[in-house]
């Protein structure tokens, strides 16, 4: 990461409200710069393919950064991976939504045939430039069902792996109070917390579950403010939803005691003594998925909702936690996870 901190980009200057994780990179920290789709040394310039076929030219559109441990670092981490294997990818990172609707003609000029604009927020622009371009396919991460002839969301069913979480937090918690803390108190985050309550209670029925928003999904203090007034009720044990939320929580933690799961990435190097699972997010899959339905023309009107079954969701022990939380437990997470991709096991889904 350099002489950046995570910590640090989540207390710099903010880009708008996005659903999960609305970053902004700092400018100035050790003179690093927010990356533009024309100037960015981590993408390919648009306008020169790798080879690829037309169909496989995917290009990504981030709200933050691709080093930050979590929502933009997975869809990253994805594109790059489908880099490696052939395709033609570009990644735009640290774009703002009022610059959303430039980016995605730059690329639709380009000829790049699927672009994934990767926040709620770049809603607006991802139908309004969807219309200038017909031919070209655009995603985006809505979660909320709204499609279009070109354009497809996709899930965030994060859900499914916090009911895996409910069964290290049964394991670890010594008061039975979990706590959840969610950058505002949405469907997706709802869910997470009572999902991982379900999970818990096939374990221990007598644990309980304390909610609450921070009111912000990049804030820092807000997040650890939050985490605390919960650990003076007890909780113990913490799942969040937004990456300033979990960091937050991360920190009251290391202050007041408990374990922490991180979001949709490894965030394990920020609390390495309390942050004991990752709940992973693996997008390549679904970024596979858009580029075949692309090539068959199959994309129109596309709601995607790959999960578990399709790993790409999953549960991680960190290393430093698997002899504390168990041969047994670590297990029951694997059996449990094969039951929902099988379908034996439904998570609930209580979006309120």
């Amino acid at each position: 990461m350099g002489s950046c901190s995570i910590l640090q980009r989540f207390q710099s200057t903010v880009l708008g409200l996005i659903i999960v994780l609305p970053l902004a990179t700092v400018a100035g920290c050790a003179g690093q710069q927010a990356s533009q789709p024309s100037a960015s040394p981590t993408t390919n310039q648009p306008g020169s393919p790798s080879g690829s076929s037309s169909a496989k030219r995917l290009a990504v559109v981030l709200p933050g950064v691709p080093n930050d441990q979590s929502w933009d670092q997975a869809a990253y981490d994805a594109a790059q991976s489908l880099k490696a294997k052939g395709v033609d990818v570009v990644v735009a990172e640290a774009v703002s939504p009022a610059d959303a609707p430039r980016v995605l003609r730059q690329y639709a000029d380009a000829g790049y045939t699927t672009i994934v604009a990767h926040s709620f927020n770049f809603q607006d622009a991802v139908f309004q430039v969807a219309k200038e371009y017909p031919n070209v396919n655009f995603a985006w991460a809505g979660g909320i069902k709204k499609t279009g002839a070109n354009v497809a969301d996709y899930d965030q069913p994060f859900y499914q792996g916090a009911y895996l979480v409910g069964l290290v937090a049964a394991k670890l918690s010594k008061t039975g109070k979990l706590g959840a803390v969610h950058g505002f108190d949405i469907p997706v985050c709802h869910a997470m917390g009572e999902a991982m309550l379900a999970g818990a209670k096939k374990v221990r029925p007598d644990v309980q579950l304390v909610a609450s928003a921070a009111g912000d999904w990049y804030d820092v203090a807000k997040g650890k403010e939050a985490a605390i007034a919960q650990a003076e009720t007890g909780v113990d044990f913490w799942i969040g939803c937004g990456t300033g939320p979990v960091l937050g929580a991360i920190q009251a933690a290391n202050t007041k005691g408990g374990y922490v799961t991180s979001y949709v990435g490894d965030m394990s190097s920020q609390g390495p003594k309390v942050v004991a699972a990752n709940l992973i997010w693996n997008l390549e899959p679904l970024f596979s998925k858009m580029l075949d339905d692309t090539a068959a023309k199959t994309f129109s009107n596309k709601f995607y909702q790959l999960a578990i079954p399709e790993d790409v969701i999953r549960v991680d022990v960190t290393p430093a936690f698997k002899d504390q939380v168990g041969a047994d437990t670590i297990k029951a997470i694997e059996d449990t996870r094969t039951k929902i991709a099988s379908g034996e096991i439904k998570v609930p889904f209580v979006p309120k």
